[in-house]
């Protein structure tokens, strides 16, 4: 079994090498030439999967450790035959936890207060069920856009796009769809950032061209006070420098890099091509212990207060956001290779289930609420 993989891919190495010779390569460089004599594909969204790619080669299974598929022909696949797996869900805690890094300096750097918010949500799959939960946890009031599954449920809890725009804080969650009923290419262009209120919050950490970045850079431009933040961008990796300049918080697509959601990913494809293969699954990730994985809060504060103090600890997404900032003044294409060297060396990063909150006594409610973000929480007696 020959098996060419992305050499980005954590814990591949250890999970592939168990069923077959492992040959690696930088996923935007892979060529009909470069796959033609393997059996299978081990990749991630920075390449595109087509005819192009794999006409006339050997290639009987592909397998991405993503969660969207807007890189896959799927129709082409099911026409020669080649089996196919991804990843729903694999990172969607580590996308939740960015989308609330993100908040929780918002809501710092404006003295505000969770109870007061809206928060419109486009996209209710995994991340954005999450985000739905922990928004409800803090006690902010939640609006839900989601067509294909207001169809599918028949739930009438949702509400419109042009009304979640109204939202304080408007985050989006949907794959990627160029054409057809649910067309999300685009979906936030110069008409719903229109709809949108002055010093609101836009997050993207869903794919890029669901929000047109052109119209966004011009909107800044003109005076909206939006507070951005965007980890994925339209042409990445040559993204919008002038856009980059602007926004508040700018990541190179990282929003799903924790340690867990890659690993998650590389083993829900391992287990997916071992079926496909008929191969017996021997490989089982073994996870390093978090050092040093404590957070204690030393005074009942207030929810807002605490929710920034968990996240400097766990996960601080200004870190990422000044780690490509400070190149946004070299040349396009300077700048994109520095997008692709922060995504190829980031720096290790785990979820807040490896901590432990420790809190004061006598604050059970906001110990109840801090709960809903996945980490133990637990009293100081």
């Amino acid at each position: 079994m020959q098996i060419l993989i992305d050499e980005n891919i954590a814990y591949a190495q250890e999970a592939f090498s168990t069923a077959g010779n492992c040959t690696f390569a930088n996923g935007r460089d892979f060529t009909n030439a470069l796959v033609s004599d393997f059996d299978a594909l081990i990749i991630r969204s920075v390449t595109q999967i087509n005819r192009t790619l794999l006409h006339n080669t050997n290639i009987k299974f592909v397998g991405t450790a993503t969660i969207g598929t807007d890189h896959i022909d799927l129709e082409y696949l099911k026409e020669a035959g080649i089996g196919f797996a991804h990843a729903p869900g694999c990172n969607s805690q580590s996308v939740a936890e960015y989308v609330f890094s993100a908040i929780s300096n918002f809501v710092k750097s404006r003295n505000l207060e969770f109870k007061n918010l809206s928060i419109g949500i486009i996209g209710k799959g995994n991340i954005g069920s999450k985000v739905v939960r922990m928004s409800n946890a803090i006690g902010m009031n939640v609006m839900i856009n989601d067509p294909p599954l207001q169809r599918k449920t028949g739930n009438n809890n949702f509400v419109s796009l042009s009304e979640v725009l109204n939202a304080d804080i408007v985050t989006l969650h949907v794959p990627l769809k160029i054409k057809g009923k649910d067309k999300t290419y685009h979906l936030i262009d110069e008409k719903e950032l229109n709809r949108m209120k002055d010093n609101a919050m836009l997050i993207n950490s869903s794919r890029g061209a669901v929000v047109n970045n052109n119209s966004l850079l011009r909107n800044l431009n003109a005076g909206k006070n939006f507070f951005t933040v965007l980890d994925v961008w339209e042409n990445e990796p040559a993204i919008n420098k002038p856009l980059l300049k602007k926004v508040n918080f700018g990541t190179p697509h990282i929003a799903g890099y924790s340690l867990e959601g890659k690993v998650n990913g590389t083993k829900m494809i391992y287990d997916a091509f071992c079926n496909f293969f008929k191969l017996q699954p021997s490989w089982q990730p073994q996870l390093p212990r978090v050092e040093n994985n404590e957070i204690v809060l030393t005074d009942t504060g207030t929810l807002e207060s605490a929710l920034f103090k968990i996240f400097r600890k766990v996960y601080n997404i200004e870190d990422d956001s000044l780690s490509l900032k400070k190149y946004s003044g070299l040349p396009e294409n300077e700048l994109s290779k520095k997008f692709d060297e922060l995504r190829k060396n980031y720096p290790l990063r785990r979820e807040l289930s490896n901590y432990i909150i420790r809190f004061p006594n006598g604050n059970k409610n906001l110990i109840e609420k801090l709960k809903n973000f996945g980490a133990p929480v637990k009293e100081i007696n």
